[in-house]
């Protein structure tokens, strides 16, 4: 493929990218709007479910118990929806895309400018980052069903930013005396360096964080609408001054479950964790490629070292005594 046609593919991507950037971007505020319509939904129901439980404890009526029990049932079930859906972690997934998608348009923007003589070569660049963008649409798939990020995952993984590096192809060595596109034995020795902290000290650390903010965002969604069913029972077994006041702390375990949207939290982490992946990964291809075919090793190390935050005139790029490579979040 000749090097004009190449570049005429990368327009179309280009094209594709700022599409896919505009669709994340409208989803997120969809799911942002669902988010706070089920909140203010699932609260006044709840509020007027523990109002006529309790004035029905005062004043007995079989009227606002039918109401109590009809107004508990669908507070109930509304919160069991976001528990299950989570509509303010759907709303963050959509961000994360759009910024996702839209880093990939201007990275290829970017890179289009710079001199071919500097860049990496155009075919292997062309490959990887028709890669990124599907490895993009399977992260964050636009429809809520049946594709959909799991809420609750047993075993939770970094979100896929990038394809998957060819492990069986090994690294290409290079010679001590080697400056070719600037890549020196001592810009290697660095990038691995920065590529094993980043694999066993930055990724495991947000993975941490995301396992425990799914913790405490599971607790949270098994008890509101636990405790709002609760309330129903209490209802219908002719205690309506204790449905009240259970149904009362259901809606406190909602409304807390809305403001910390621990959901939110969690895919945050998830997403950081993913992205000191791609950090990674985008490290281990270039060491497999040919030296020719690399793109200039001062730009490239100027790169990873924005990325993660650092200051790219650094040497080296991470400090030795550091235990962990980034610093940006």
């Amino acid at each position: 493929m000749t090097e004009e046609r190449i570049l005429g593919h990368f327009q179309e991507l280009l094209v594709l990218v700022s599409d896919r950037t505009e669709m994340h971007s409208i989803l997120a505020q969809q799911r942002d709007n669902w988010s706070r319509l089920f909140h203010s939904t699932t609260t006044m129901a709840s509020v007027f479910a523990a109002t006529a439980s309790a004035v029905n404890g005062a004043v007995p009526a079989p009227g606002l118990q039918v109401v109590a029990i009809v107004l508990g049932v669908g507070a109930a079930a509304l919160m069991a929806l976001v528990s299950k859906f989570q509509p303010s972690q759907l709303a963050e997934e959509q961000r994360h895309a759009a910024r996702f998608f839209k880093r990939l348009g201007a990275d290829v923007e970017a890179t289009l400018q710079v001199d071919p003589r500097l860049r990496e070569e155009a075919s292997s660049y062309w490959e990887r980052s028709v890669t990124t963008l599907h490895a993009l649409d399977r992260a964050f798939p636009l429809p809520l069903t049946p594709i959909v990020v799991e809420k609750f995952p047993k075993h939770l993984r970094p979100s896929k930013l990038s394809g998957e590096v060819d492990l069986a192809r090994p690294e290409v060595k290079v010679s001590r005396h080697s400056h070719i596109n600037g890549w020196t034995p001592s810009a290697i020795e660095d990038l691995k360096h920065t590529a094993h902290l980043l694999q066993h000290s930055d990724i495991p650390e947000y993975v941490n964080m995301a396992n425990k903010a799914k913790l405490i965002n599971l607790i949270l969604s098994i008890t509101s609408p636990l405790s709002a069913t609760a309330g129903v029972v209490l209802n219908m077994a002719g205690c309506p001054s204790v449905a009240a006041a259970v149904t009362v702390g259901s809606l406190f375990a909602h409304t807390l479950t809305h403001a910390l949207q621990m959901g939110a939290v969690y895919e945050v982490y998830r997403n950081c964790a993913g992205y000191y992946g791609d950090v990674e990964k985008s490290i281990e291809q270039v060491l497999r490629l040919p030296v020719q075919e690399r793109e200039d090793a001062t730009i490239f190390l100027h790169k990873i070292s924005m990325s993660l935050g650092r200051v790219p005139a650094m040497t080296p790029m991470v400090p030795i005594s550091n235990k962990t490579a980034g610093s940006l979040f």
